[in-house]
């Protein structure tokens, strides 16, 4: 990327590498319920606040298709999340046709180079921007935490919109600025226009899993892209109020636009974190997905 980048930003699935097909994920199937790809149960209704809840992990990672050293970052990603069924991951993109407001905000906030990554906003060796190599390290530590937050998600589809419900609870009282950010995620995103061939730097490298898949990549796979946001950017402020044990913060989402996507590859994560004062004091809490259409409780 540019000189200046990024920061900020989620869903997983178990995947092999085994056979790769153009792309950062293998070839599409139905995604599973597994390591944040979302799954979920269709209907289904959200039950009361628990008391515990699982600590999930929050990868966001930074990419353009200009960007040549950026399926290698992809292929690190796919590692983290095929060991680790905690970590969400979602993929901000730059200077591309996929990129959305989003990167700008985060960037405002944040900054760094590409590729490069975040795993629950928190810093390492006093760094939240993180390298690649880093990702997996970070993740597992991260995952080995105690929530005091945790959400459930509900949600339907109806032609070409989506109905979302978001729950934010806590099992015990905090203070600060506490916030909700919501996004729409698209799997295996592809395009036939200029600008999403992905740039390749591994085309001749034969130990890549991009060895000879050309350069540009026609036809890339481009994971767990974040296509809107449904709060604020930076996401919307969970009242003090809720922020005790017990609470349950709910906020509705309607006729979420779903014209242009992959209805089969979208999906729904929401995320509870702390807004701090500068780069290195921000948290991500907790974080959750679901597929569009199906349900995840508390867990």
């Amino acid at each position: 990327m540019t000189n200046r980048l990024i920061t900020g930003i989620l869903l997983a699935a178990t995947v092999s590498f085994s056979s790769c097909d153009k792309g950062g994920e293998p070839a599409p199937t139905a995604p599973t319920n597994g390591g944040g790809s979302g799954g979920g149960q269709s209907g289904g209704s959200i039950g009361p606040v628990p008391s515990t809840f699982t600590q999930k992990v929050l990868l966001e990672t930074f990419v353009g298709t200009w960007c040549a050293t950026c399926p290698d970052a992809d292929h690190k990603r796919n590692q983290v999340t095929a060991v680790n069924n905690k970590v969400i991951a979602v993929t901000v993109h730059q200077s591309d046709p996929m990129t959305i407001s989003l990167f700008g905000s985060l960037n405002s906030v944040f900054s760094g180079n590409s590729p490069s990554g975040m795993v629950n906003r928190t810093p390492s060796l006093g760094n939240v921007i993180l390298s690649p190599s880093q990702w997996m390290s970070n993740a597992s530590v991260a995952a080995g935490g105690s929530a005091v937050a945790g959400l459930a998600i509900t949600s339907s589809m109806s032609g070409s919109t989506a109905q979302v419900e978001v729950h934010a609870g806590f099992n015990s009282t905090l203070s600060g600025d506490h916030r909700l950010t919501v996004y729409l995620v698209e799997d295996s995103v592809t395009g036939t226009a200029s600008g999403y061939q992905q740039m390749n730097a591994y085309n001749n490298s034969s130990g890549s899993p991009y060895y000879n898949m050309g350069n540009p990549i026609q036809d890339y796979k481009h994971s767990r892209v974040v296509r809107k946001v449904l709060t604020a950017d930076l996401g919307d402020a969970i009242p003090a109020a809720k922020l005790t044990a017990g609470g349950d913060h709910k906020v509705e989402f309607s006729n979420v636009d779903l014209s242009g996507y992959n209805k089969a590859f979208l999906f729904v994560v929401a995320y509870v974190h702390r807004f701090g004062a500068s780069a290195t004091t921000h948290e991500v809490l907790n974080v959750q997905a679901v597929k569009v259409g199906a349900t995840r409780d508390w867990d």
